[in-house]
Formats: C-alpha cells, structure tokens, sequence
C-alpha cells in the first residue's frame, strides 16, 4: 500500500483543510510510531492497507502491553480518527500530549486534535449549528497553537490556525445573521398572530352583537307573543263576559217571567179562593134555619132537608179540593234553564 493510497482514505474519512492535505501526505507514514512490538506493526500494516477498524484493534493490544509509550497512543489515534471515532481519538491523542512524550509527539498529537475539532466544527457550521461549529472552531484553533508551541514554525498548523481564527469570524457573523432572520421570523409570527388574534377579536365583537340582536328580536317576539295572548285573553274574558251577562240577563228575565207568572197564579189563587169564601158565606146563610135544629140526629130530619145538608157538605168538599189545587199551582216553580 503507498502512501498516496493512505491519504486517499484519511482525506475522504476527515475533510481536513486543504493547507494540511499536502503535509499529511509526507508526514503520515513518518509520524507512525515504529516498534518491536508485533500489535504495532501490524496496526501500522493495517492501517496502511485502509483498514481502519483492524488497525484500532492492534494498537488497543499494544496499548495494553505498552500503556506508557506515547507512540503507541498517537497511532491509536489516529486509526481512530480514520475510523470517524473523534471522541475516542481525541482522548488518545491527549494521552500521547504527556510527559514522557518528545515534543514532535506532541506537536503531532496536538496537530491532529486540532484536525479532529476542526472536522466536526465544520459538520455542525453545514447543519446550522453556528453556536457548536465556534465551539469546535475554537476548540481547533488552541490546539493547532498548542502544536505550534511544541514546533514553532510549523506552516501547517499556523495556516490551520488561521483557518479556524476565521472560521470562527464567520460563524459569528452567521449566528448573528440567522438570530436577525429569526427575530425578523418571530416578529412577522408575531405581526401574524396580532392579526389573526385581532381579526378573532372582530369576528368574536361581530359575533356578540349579532347575538345581542338576536336575543333582542327574540325578546321582541316573546313580548310581542305576550301582547296577542293578553289581547287574546281580554277579548276571551270579554267574550266570556259577555256570555256570562246574557246568562244573567237570560236568567234575569227568566225570573221575572216565572215571579209574574208565580203572582198571577197567586192573584188566581186569591180569586178562587175568595170566590170560594163568598161560596161558603152564601151557603151558610141558605142553611141558618137548620141550624136551631142541629142538636138533633140527622135522621130526624125530614128528606128534603137531609138532602139540602148533603149538597152543602159535597160542595164544601169540592171547595177544599180547589183550594188544594191553588196551593199545589204556587209550589210549583218552572225549571230554569241552565247554560
């Protein structure tokens, strides 16, 4: 496997500035850290041969066997920076940043932190994430100046510094920018929700005094209502009224019928019976002679007396019989008429 072959593969997986790319090139296969040790050989084979994964599982063993050889973490580093694990390269390559490291070990180590921040700042400023790609860009920017401490006059890491120093500038002026566009977002959503809260206020004023005229024609309808059945009722009471007073006036009238008819029956009455009194005082006078004789029996009267007291005692008989018939005649009432 070349070296150009190990570039292609650490610059498709890492993306790292342009003004790096030309030095990795030499660099990468110098920077390796060589050994005895067969785990970092055969690290160093697999990674030259792009694979990364195997790569990281033989520097793991050699770290194990050689855990204070900084080397052995800056390679472990860097396959897992070809492998895409920033976070676990990053914590290699801060192990290969100690004492008893050379200082080429760490201005290396340093250089490829600054790689790694430098990667993922990049990723998040593409998303929009402005906030964490100054984050990360900063991030960057130290350690290329902690490479640069350890190997003053490195082109490389200088340039990169300036890469992210200006990274940063735009980032800023990007969250700011897109804080104006989402204040402008917020105050045309806000603009919008006055309108909208102002036209449901219209509407719901609309909406009120159309229900205010509503219940204003139903309450000119219901006290029209009340009006035609008061009328209604006044004219039925007066109606009723008015059949009541005929009633009364028939009844009335029926009264007087029956007390005239009820003193001419009395007046007939009186007539019969003083007739019938003038009857009885005639009668008597008629009879006075017998009268002297009446301590007698009546069969010692002689026949033509007996039969004269015989006509007079009929007659009385027959007057008593009227004068029943005239008492019956004013007991009796006609039967009103009921309506």
């Amino acid at each position: 496997m070349s070296r150009f072959t190990i570039l292609c593969v650490l610059i498709l997986a890492w993306t790292a500035p342009v003004s790096a790319q030309e030095s990795w090139t030499d660099a990468l296969w110098q920077r390796l850290f060589r050994s005895e040790n067969r785990h970092v050989r055969d690290g160093n084979d697999a990674l030259a041969s792009g694979d990364a994964a195997g790569a990281v599982s033989d520097y793991d063993l050699a770290a194990r066997e050689l855990p204070s050889e900084p080397g052995v973490h800056l390679d472990r580093g860097l396959a897992l920076l070809a492998s895409g694990d920033h976070p676990r390269a990053r914590e290699a390559l801060q192990m290969a940043t100690d004492p008893p490291a050379s200082a080429d070990v760490r201005a290396d180590a340093n250089y490829d932190i600054g790689l790694s921040f430098y990667q993922e700042a990049d990723t998040a400023a593409g998303g929009g994430d402005h906030e964490t790609a100054q984050r990360d860009f900063r991030e960057a920017a130290d350690a290329f100046r902690a490479s640069l401490r350890q190997r003053p006059g490195n082109r490389d890491a200088a340039w990169n510094l300036e890469l992210a120093l200006r990274r940063i500038q735009e980032e800023q002026e990007a969250q700011e920018q897109q804080e104006q566009q989402d204040q402008q977002q917020q105050d045309q959503d806000q603009q919008q929700q006055d309108q909208d809260q102002q036209q449901q206020d219209q509407q719901d004023q609309d909406q009120q005094q159309q229900d205010q005229q509503d219940q204003q024609q139903q309450d000119q309808d219901q006290q029209q209502q009340d009006q035609d059945q008061q009328q209604q009722d006044q004219q039925d009471q007066q109606q009723q009224d008015q059949q009541d007073q005929q009633s009364s006036d028939q009844q009335q009238q029926q009264d007087q019928q029956d007390q005239q008819d009820q003193q001419d029956q009395d007046q007939q009455s009186d007539q019969q019976e003083q007739q019938g009194q003038q009857g009885d005082q005639q009668q008597p006078d008629q009879q006075q002679p017998s009268e002297p004789d009446t301590t007698g029996t009546q069969d010692s009267l002689p026949p033509d007396e007996r039969q004269v007291l015989d006509a007079l005692e009929d007659g009385e008989q027959n007057f008593q019989g009227a004068r029943a018939r005239a008492r019956g005649d004013r007991e009796r009432r006609r039967v009103t008429q009921d309506w």
